[in-house]
């Protein structure tokens, strides 16, 4: 089984040094991947709670979104950085919303970071859930699914070999030529990155049936994660006569690093909590079930004192990183 972070992005001790030594260290010691996510906007008075937090509490009144979101790093910069630093780890984005991102202009993006990593990249996909970064975009909030399906359409047509185009129903690509293309090929031979979905709905299992190769959930029990892409590999398959998708699972931890101790009630409650001992079991659930990847995101959990809590989860992490390739 492979594992992988959320490299160092939020939190205020997110800095430069904090995500060259982890990422540098993480490709030394043998990881798999390093991912990022998407939002641009913590606001003061927000519209509506962050999604897990009612997910796991239920209807309540609207609370402050998780203070690790007041600083992040740029997503798709930060990992233009890291692909400069690095020589085999896989990059990717846990997930990028599309509604904050223009097909084409996104094509250029990620091919240019596919190329200049030498293909390790892999594109994750969500809706959102902000109304005040959607309108900030000036993106409507109404019939998210369709505009999804039709970016990923859209993206696509923009790596096949020029010249290409799109005329979809939300977005368009004027016939042309654009470049660069991905170094990596889909499963027709054009070129591509892997795009994982991270949609939960039904829908959204639809359309990661249909348009994705990977399906990429987040706090997902194994059981329930499992269970869901056995349903959509049955879709995949009799649907859109597709081969089985990866499960890619990201789960949320708080290790016991010395200046992480003050866990508490958190506004997201981790999945994976304590030592590397303590978290074993988990890992071992998550192998045994046949997941092919585990995503370990510590970012919103315990007091960080600075950059070396960061810099320092690699190497506390590896006793999981040796079981997961055993």
């Amino acid at each position: 089984m492979k594992i992988g972070f959320n490299m160092p992005q939020l939190t205020d001790f997110a800095d430069r040094r904090a995500v060259h030594e982890f990422a540098v260290r993480a490709d030394e010691l043998g990881y798999d991947s390093l991912w990022v996510q998407d939002h641009f906007l913590y606001p003061e008075q927000p519209v509506q709670s962050h999604p897990i937090d009612q997910f796991i509490h239920g209807p309540q009144p609207i609370r402050q979104w998780p203070q690790a979101y007041e600083n992040l790093l740029a997503p798709l910069e930060s990992l233009a950085y890291v692909a400069g630093i690095t020589r085999r780890i896989r990059l990717g984005t846990s997930v990028l919303v599309f509604g904050y991102h223009r097909p084409a202009t996104l094509a250029k993006q990620v091919a240019t970071i596919d190329l200049l990593s030498e293909g390790r990249f892999d594109l994750g996909l969500g809706i959102g859930w902000s109304r005040e970064e959607y309108a900030h975009q000036d993106t409507p909030f109404e019939r998210l699914g369709a505009r999804c399906d039709d970016f990923i359409r859209a993206l696509r047509a923009a790596w096949k070999a020029n010249p290409t185009g799109y005329d979809g129903e939300f977005y368009s690509i004027p016939h042309g030529s654009y470049s660069p293309k991905p170094v990596q090929r889909d499963e027709h031979g054009n070129p591509a990155v892997p795009i994982l979905g991270g949609f939960l709905s039904e829908p959204g299992l639809r359309r990661t049936a249909e348009l994705c190769d990977a399906w990429h959930p987040a706090g997902h029990t194994v059981e329930m994660a499992v269970s869901r892409l056995q349903q959509l590999n049955r879709m995949a398959k009799e649907r859109f006569q597709r081969g089985p998708l990866r499960l890619v699972q990201r789960v949320f931890a708080a290790p016991a690093l010395p200046g992480i101790e003050k866990i508490g009630e958190q506004l997201m409650q981790p999945n994976w909590v304590g030592t590397p001992d303590d978290m074993l079991p988990h890992l071992t659930e998550c192998k045994e079930a046949g997941i092919d990847e585990v995503v370990i995101d510590t970012s919103f959990f315990g007091e960080m004192d600075g950059p070396d809590d960061w810099v320092a989860q690699p190497d506390f992490f590896k006793p999981l990183l040796d079981a997961a390739h055993a």
